[in-house]
C-alpha cells in the first residue's frame, strides 16, 4: 500500500511548502484535475472492488475513472497515510430535491488544528474544489461557483451543502457526523453500482474539474463550463468514435474502442 500511495502522491506532484490546510487543499485540487469521475465501469459491469490495492490499480494506475466510493476512499487513504486525522462520512444526494434519499455519497471528515472540514473529490462536475469548514456558514467562492454550508433545522450535527451559483441554486447533498464504517460504505457502494434503479446503472456520467473548466458527459451530451464566467457550451455526441475520443482525450478515462461502442449502443437504446 505504501508504494501505491507514494506513486499516487508523486502523480499529484504537490509539494508541502505552506500550512497543512493549504497542502491538503492543493492535493484535493490536483486529484480533481488528474482523475476523472466516471460511471463507465458501472455500465460496463466491471468488478468494482473497494479493496485498496484493486482501487489504486483501477483508478490511479489504469486511469479507468470512478465515482465517490472510489475517489474519496483513495483520498482518505492518502491523508491517513500522511498522518492526518480523517474518517468517512455518508451523505444523501439531493439533486432530485428529495431529502429522504438513501445515503449514497461518500465524503471525508478531516480534523485539523481542532477544526473540522469536509473534503470531497467525488461529486462529479459540481464537486467543490475547496475544503468545507463546518464552522463557517459564509458563502465560499471558487470563481463563478459559490457554495454554502448550512445546518439542518433541529439537528445540531446535520448539514446540507448548497451550490448557490451558477443559478439555479441547488442543494448537492446533506450529511451528518455519525459513525460510518467501511462496511457501511460497501453496502452503499453495492446499491450504487448494482441496483437496477441506481443512477449510475442507468446513466453515463463522466466529469473532470480543473482550475479553468468543468467538463461533463451526461449520456450523449458533452458540456464544457467555464469556471470564471460559468458560460456553457453543449455538444451532442453522435458516434461511438466521438465518445471514445472525448473520454480518452478530454477526461483521460481509458476506454477501449469496443467499450465506447458498447456504451454508445446502450445510450442510443436509452433514447428510443
Amino acid at each position: 500500500m505504501q508504494s501505491y500511495i507514494k506513486n499516487y502522491l508523486a502523480l499529484l506532484n504537490v509539494q508541502k511548502t505552506t500550512s497543512d490546510y493549504h497542502y491538503i487543499s492543493e492535493l484535493q485540487q490536483a486529484h480533481l484535475t488528474h482523475f476523472s469521475f466516471s460511471s463507465s465501469n458501472v455500465l460496463l459491469k466491471k468488478p468494482l472492488s473497494l479493496e485498496p490495492a484493486a482501487l489504486f490499480e483501477r483508478l490511479i494506475n489504469q486511469r479507468l475513472g470512478g465515482y465517490c466510493f472510489e475517489h474519496n476512499k483513495i483520498f482518505y487513504l492518502a491523508l491517513q497515510a500522511l498522518g492526518y486525522t480523517v474518517r468517512p462520512l455518508l451523505g444523501r444526494v439531493m439533486l432530485n430535491g428529495d431529502s429522504s434519499n438513501g445515503r449514497s455519497h461518500r465524503l471525508t471528515l478531516l480534523t485539523l488544528n481542532e477544526k473540522q472540514y469536509v473534503i470531497d473529490v467525488g461529486f462529479g462536475v459540481a464537486c467543490p474544489r475547496l475544503l468545507i469548514d463546518l464552522q463557517n456558514k459564509e458563502i465560499v467562492n471558487d470563481q463563478a461557483f459559490e457554495y454554502q454550508l448550512s445546518q439542518e433545522y433541529d439537528y445540531s450535527t446535520s448539514y446540507r451543502l448548497t451550490q448557490l451559483s451558477p443559478e439555479p441554486a441547488k442543494v448537492l447533498y446533506r450529511f451528518d457526523l455519525r459513525e460510518v464504517t467501511e462496511a457501511d460504505c460497501e453496502i452503499a457502494h453495492f446499491y450504487s453500482h448494482q441496483h437496477p434503479q441506481a443512477a449510475f446503472v442507468n446513466n453515463l456520467v463522466v466529469a473532470r474539474v480543473t482550475a479553468k473548466q468543468r467538463k461533463l458527459i451526461r449520456n450523449l451530451t458533452y458540456l464544457i463550463i467555464d469556471n470564471a464566467s460559468s458560460q456553457e457550451v453543449a455538444i451532442d455526441i453522435k458516434t461511438s468514435k466521438q465518445l471514445y475520443q472525448l473520454c480518452n482525450e478530454q477526461f483521460a478515462v481509458g476506454l477501449s474502442v469496443s467499450e465506447a461502442s458498447e456504451l454508445f449502443g446502450f445510450l442510443q437504446d436509452k433514447q428510443k
